[in-house]
């Protein structure tokens, strides 16, 4: 959320569970999400002593409050990462288990749904819509467009780089151990 709203977050306030204490651990190597075509004997029960839920208050340098819920037993999610942002007269919601599509709600007219067009994008998107209209961008092209736009900073110097850099990264150290930490205290931490 930092990086959509260019907000920071300056505290949180955690909750972690652990609501399968024990898991089935595969005896041979398997494909990831192959679990519909197993069968019981290729696995072994073991005990777990990590959370599998995790739920994060937010405190933001504006003044907004948020929350993130990370989990592993939402029956049916695979891998969904998925955000609504609320202002006082609009807000928009994002899914990215339909990537090409934002829902737009606003408070004095109809709300609408916004498909990925890149006649209409705004110009500083439109590099990442690499498809016509009507044609999914999906999971992988986030990697594509990550490393596209780390060569082309590399060739062009001039170039501003819009991804994450080292700073980034301890930044999100940073908020994991606020996390952690908050969810051990049974408190809010400050950034």
């Amino acid at each position: 959320m930092e990086y959509i709203t260019f907000l920071k977050v300056e505290k949180v306030c955690a909750d972690f569970c652990t609501f399968y204490p024990v898991r089935k651990k595969p005896l041979k190597p398997l494909e990831t999400y192959t679990g519909k075509i197993t069968s019981p004997s290729d696995y072994k029960d073991i005990p777990i002593n990590t959370e599998d839920y995790a739920s994060v208050l937010l405190r933001f340098n504006n003044h907004a409050h948020g929350s993130v819920t990370v989990n592993q037993v939402a029956a049916g999610r695979k891998n969904r990462l998925y955000f609504e942002i609320y202002g006082s007269k609009k807000a928009i919601a994002w899914d990215c288990e339909n990537p090409n599509e934002m829902w737009i709600g606003k408070r004095d007219s109809e709300n609408g749904l916004l498909l990925k067009d890149p006649s209409i994008i705004h110009g500083s998107s439109r590099q990442y819509a690499n498809y016509p209209g009507g044609h999914t961008e999906g999971f992988p092209d986030t990697s594509k467009q990550l490393f596209n736009n780390v060569y082309r900073s590399i060739i062009d110097k001039d170039t501003k780089y819009d991804y994450p850099t080292f700073k980034d990264g301890y930044r999100e150290l940073i908020l994991c151990e606020s996390i952690i930490k908050s969810a051990r205290s049974d408190s809010w931490v400050t950034i």
